[in-house]
């Protein structure tokens, strides 16, 4: 699904199953925080999959950031949809500064 958040293009795509309104506003917020780092994003990529049936880390989500010049891809593992995004929101900002 297409969303728009402060400007920002947000491609959310759920392999698998549905986004719930209590999903897709925890990914809003983990952008939102990512966006006080970054003022240049023009885009957003998520993707979220379940994989395996390991019921820790058996959430993978796959982020990518549209910004000027060579977008930045990260992947982050959680037992919870929050975890696996902080998880990749916190490998974004480490590129911030590289």
């Amino acid at each position: 699904m297409n969303y728009t958040v402060d400007s920002i293009k947000m491609d959310l795509q759920t392999v698998g199953f549905s986004e719930t309104p209590e999903l897709l506003s925890q990914v809003e917020s983990e952008l939102r925080r990512v966006m006080r780092f970054r003022s240049d994003i023009v885009a957003a990529d998520i993707y979220l999959r379940e994989e395996g049936s390991n019921p820790t880390d058996n959430k993978t989500v796959r982020w990518r950031l549209g910004i000027p010049g060579n977008d930045l891809f990260a992947e982050g593992t959680g037992s919870s949809w929050a975890a696996g995004l902080r998880d990749a929101s916190d490998k974004l900002r480490r590129q911030f500064v590289d």
